[in-house]
């Protein structure tokens, strides 16, 4: 079983929510792989981006968590929108379990 230390996860958040553009965070998922760590990450950016404005964020965002985050190695990071009506993930709710998530 993995175990990540809570401050880890909040300096994520941090780091995240110090790259310009993003609006806030979501879920962040740590996981040990060895002696590396790997996270997956959900941001809240602005809903009228173009796909490009978009993608220069999540990758300033990666670029903030391996420089944040000892021993990160790699982050996959998601883009979202401000909430709007209805989930956009709800189509997927149907499937295996949630995986589990630490901390926000």
């Amino acid at each position: 079983m993995d175990c990540i230390d809570p401050d880890l996860v909040t300096t994520a958040h941090t780091a995240l929510r110090s790259v310009d553009g993003v609006l806030d965070t979501g879920q962040v998922r740590m996981r040990w792989i060895g002696h590396a760590l790997r996270v997956e990450a959900d941001i809240v950016v602005d809903a009228e981006l173009t796909i490009v404005q978009a993608h220069r964020i999540t990758v300033a965002a990666e670029h903030a968590l391996i420089h944040a985050v000892p021993r990160l190695t790699a982050a996959t990071v998601h883009p979202d929108h401000p909430p709007v009506e209805g989930d956009p993930h709800a189509i997927l709710d149907h499937h295996a379990a949630h995986p589990a998530v630490i901390g926000r």
